[in-house]
């Protein structure tokens, strides 16, 4: 079969349940029709319905869910001749599953495509009922649940299915919905699952050995493990403990041959909640419950709950030290304390289960570690945790124990290797291959650009400790953030400023075409440099400041007016100087996972370095003075940065006047700097710069009305009395000042002096460093 991802327009989801209801939200909101289909029209309505209202949001914007078409399988099977790709969301039951595709199975196209989203049935057993011709077009298609969210789908091929069909659904998946993508063996649970069940259940069961806390072990299994905050127990609760038993009790019953075999089995603890109907959120109480405000922990020997108390482990200090994970990783399993026993005990029979499984469940390492960081939002994957606490070092110590050490990893001490991965300097990342006991090259998603690759290929050409600028090839080249502070959150601070104003020059100077400015870390930026702001009000340095926010507007305004082209890629969290940066760019390409947002109001001050003007000029477009007035736009830039609005994705952010209508919005978060590159090359031929906009302000008038709302919130006891301040001063800036006239147009710069006298003079209120320190020392906004 050949075609593109794109030849396929309309999706049919069998199963409007939880999960089929949300993949025809991820589906509707990356452009597909969809044809949702159940036993009856209702039920159909009620899970578009449910999925609209589900919190994290299953849509990208309220709006996409008119592209989902609720149907039922009596009256409109006729419905599925549209349909490219058919995906069953049924529950896993083989029976039902193999009666359902015998009623849609001559009513699909000869080109259609059929997948199951089954979580552990194979692939093989599915595929028997089907006609031989659809067997060539069948695979499991496993995403995880929310899939809006979770990166993770597992492909599994029929023993029948061509590979051209593989080919095309691995593109569609990975292309247009920007998934990562694992080819797993037709093993039951598959990759994710089966390693990261078997890690849970091991956890339950060292909990009970070591007689530690469900909070003990949360503590020690969440982010200081590079895990997600949810951990063990929390996690557990969230996804359900009748779930969790369920995956465990399939791999226990097919799974005979597994050294393992007996771990899947539940632990009594779990068998007790199970049998008392506590199976965690959707129950109300699984290891943990809430009670009013308070989080209560179950007591593993009573079985009954008991207020939650923070643990204190000295390995967990230790490991907190370092900002690595890897180092982290190190640090705690071999600390000698319980910490570091029981970090031992999990790690290493985690890995040594999954060195056991390659070749059984996946054919490489690759797709282990990508299945457990894709799927289970793990930062390293099993063998990346190998390298990370030494190889060598963990079988000596596994050798000491007693414990076998799997054949893969003697292979790979034979072969005079010391890790799993090795990047060598002007190549590629390799990986050892059990099959030849060599190394093979990672392979990537093709088109996919990975900025290490390229600054290992010796194409760095400026760097600092917070950022680089890269030669990314074909006259672009990329400014990268990596803060040597923050990695995670990348601040914006004076290096990557001195950074940028360098890249500027040597851009022009070198002859580059055009800048990308992106990077590969997990948020593009969280904002600017709090802290350092803070310390200059409390100084009272403001010349300093006012030079700061100064040096910032004016780089911004270089981005903009850049005699070559500049392209942004943000993702993930951009805040306050994050949007600042990214705004004056000449074209977006925003992954439709960003929360972006000006949040400086929740600090007590406004935007330092265009944020005012950035978001009024964009809904200025939007909402033109000639069509408008002059005050739609500024009302609507007021409640944006006065409530310090955070978008829900790239879409809610074009709403709220982060993104301009015609900046470009992706799914695929690994193909985003690629498609950057491509933009800057498409503008660099006979670019010219954007002429400065002429802006029309409502002055006075505009002002009044602001401040009669402000004053109103006031007196209903909504705001302080400094939100008020702070809102009075926005709506001056806002409304044009003292010069603001319908007749008389402004000038950019105008804005941004009167945004930096505001910024500044905030920054010297007390309140406003106290919601300053406060937002530094908790992480949370401070009300005053």
């Amino acid at each position: 079969m050949s075609g593109t991802q794109r030849d396929i327009e309309r999706i049919a989801v069998c199963g409007a349940g939880v999960m089929g209801s949300r993949l025809a939200a991820l589906f509707a909101s990356a452009g597909f029709e969809v044809s949702l289909f159940d036993l009856s029209r209702e039920l159909s309505e009620s899970g578009i319905e449910t999925a609209a209202k589900a919190r994290p949001a299953a849509f990208y914007a309220p709006r996409f869910k008119e592209r989902i078409e609720p149907l039922e399988y009596e009256s409109h099977l006729d419905r599925l001749e549209t349909c490219g790709w058919v995906v069953e969301a049924i529950a896993e039951n083989l029976e039902w599953k193999h009666e359902l595709y015998g009623k849609i199975a001559p009513h699909l196209r000869p080109d259609a495509i059929l997948t199951s989203n089954t979580s552990g049935l194979l692939a093989a057993e599915l595929a028997a009922a089907l006609p031989s011709d659809l067997q060539r077009r069948f695979l499991i298609t496993h995403f995880f649940n929310p899939p809006r969210y979770m990166r993770l789908v597992e492909i599994v091929p029929g023993p029948q299915t061509e590979p051209e069909v593989v080919d095309r659904v691995q593109r569609l998946i990975g292309e247009t919905l920007g998934k990562g993508l694992v080819t797993a063996r037709d093993t039951p649970n598959f990759i994710g699952n089966r390693i990261g069940i078997f890690g849970m259940l091991l956890a339950l069961k060292l909990t009970e050995r070591m007689r530690l806390t469900v909070e003990q072990v949360d503590a020690l299994t969440g982010t200081v493990m590079g895990r997600p905050k949810s951990a063990t127990y929390r996690t557990a609760d969230i996804v359900g403990l009748d779930t969790l038993a369920a995956v465990a009790r399939t791999a226990l019953e097919r799974c005979t041959d597994d050294e393992q075999h007996e771990m899947f089995a539940a632990p009594p603890v779990l068998t007790a909640l199970l049998e008392k109907g506590w199976l965690g959120q959707k129950s109300g109480k699984g290891f943990y419950q809430k009670r009013g405000k308070e989080i209560l922990a179950l007591d593993f020997d009573s079985l009954e709950y008991r207020p939650k108390t923070k643990p204190r482990m000295d390995g967990i200090g230790v490991a907190l030290r370092f900002k690595d994970i890897g180092r982290r990783l190190d640090a705690l399993v071999y600390n000698p304390d319980p910490a570091g026993t029981f970090a031992w005990e999990l790690i290493s029979g985690s890995l040594v289960y999954a060195a056991n499984r390659v070749g059984e469940i996946a054919d490489s390492i690759v797709e282990i570690d990508r299945a457990l960081r894709w799927g289970f939002g793990w930062e390293l994957g099993p063998f990346e945790v190998w390298d990370a606490i030494g190889v060598e070092r963990s079988v000596r110590r596994l050798a000491e124990e007693g414990k076998p050490v799997p054949q893969l990893v003697g292979r790979l001490l034979d072969s005079g290797r010391e890790s799993f991965y090795t990047v060598e300097r002007g190549g590629p990342s390799t990986f050892f291959d059990l099959a030849t006991a060599a190394p093979r090259p990672v392979t990537r998603q093709p088109g996919t650009i990975v900025l290490a690759d390229q600054k290992a290929q010796g194409r760095e050409i400026l760097r600092n400790w917070s950022a680089s600028l890269i030669d990314l090839g074909d006259g672009v080249a990329c400014l990268e953030f990596h803060s040597a502070l923050q990695p995670d959150f990348n601040p914006i601070d004076g290096a990557i400023l001195d950074l940028l104003d360098q890249s500027l020059e040597t851009i022009k100077r070198q002859g580059f075409d055009g800048l990308v400015v992106s990077h590969d870390g997990t948020h593009f930026c969280a904002g600017a440099n709090l802290a350092m702001i803070l310390e200059l009000a409390r100084n009272r340095r403001f010349e300093d400041l006012e030079l700061v926010s100064r040096t910032f507007q004016e780089l911004t305004q270089r981005i903009k007016y850049a005699p070559f082209p500049v392209v942004a890629a943000p993702f993930s969290l951009c805040l306050g100087g994050g949007f600042e940066m990214v705004a004056p760019c000449r074209q977006i390409v925003a992954l439709a996972e960003l929360y972006c947002g000006t949040v400086e109001t929740g600090v007590g001050l406004i935007p330092g370095a265009g944020g005012t003007l950035r978001v009024l000029t964009h809904l200025a477009e939007r909402y033109p003075t000639k069509r408008f007035g002059p005050t739609m736009a500024v009302l609507k830039a007021f409640e944006t940065i006065a409530f310090a609005k955070v978008s829900g994705s790239a879409h809610e952010a074009r709403e709220l006047g982060y993104l301009r209508q015609d900046n470009r919005i992706v799914l695929s978060r690994s193909l985003q700097i690629a498609l950057a590159k491509r933009i800057v090359r498409d503008l660099a031929d006979r670019y010219r710069p954007p002429e400065p906009p002429v802006m029309t302000l409502p002055g006075r008038g505009a002002r009044l009305a602001i401040s009669t709302t402000i004053k109103g919130y006031r007196l209903a006891g909504k705001i302080s009395e400094h939100d008020a301040l702070i809102g009075n001063g926005l709506a001056h800036v806002l409304t044009g000042g003292s010069r603001a006239s319908v007749h008389e147009p402004l000038e950019e710069q105008y804005l941004l002096d009167l945004e930096r006298e505001l910024f500044v003079s905030l920054a010297g209120e007390r309140k406003s460093q106290d919601r300053m320190a406060h937002m530094l020392k908790t992480g949370k906004p401070l009300r005053n």
